[in-house]
């Protein structure tokens, strides 16, 4: 995940520039030309470009089809919106740190475990 390396100095987030143009059809039927720019981009991609190259690339529209709803399902996990808290990497591996030391402190920091299971629920 790229949240894992934006604090990394050795590492420069880019993304390839792109010109997406909608075609105006209802949502389920919508399709999109993408042109790639050939330039690099600062900072991560805004979003993901994948059920478009492989329209391109000329995959069968029922691949497509699930692939694009796939897409759509994970695209709402990873940003909350499907009824599920995000919870990224880095941010997992603070609260397992955060668990173990209370937990090493002998059970006497119940109250704080229980707000962190509560934030992570």
């Amino acid at each position: 995940m790229l949240e894992d390396w934006k604090n990394e100095v050795s590492v420069k987030l880019g993304h390839m520039e792109c010109i997406v143009e909608d075609d105006r059809g209802n949502d389920s039927d919508r399709k999109s030309n993408i042109t790639f720019l050939y330039t690099l981009g600062d900072g991560p991609c805004p979003k993901s470009f994948g059920v478009n190259v492989a329209r391109l690339a000329g995959l069968p529209d029922d691949v497509l089809q699930k692939a694009k709803a796939v897409s759509s399902q994970f695209e709402a996990e990873m940003n909350g919106d499907a009824g599920q808290h995000k919870i990224i990497p880095s941010t997992a591996a603070q609260l397992i740190k955060d668990i173990s030391a209370l937990i090493s402190r002998n059970g006497e920091n119940g109250e704080q475990l229980k707000q962190i299971w509560k934030s992570i629920q």
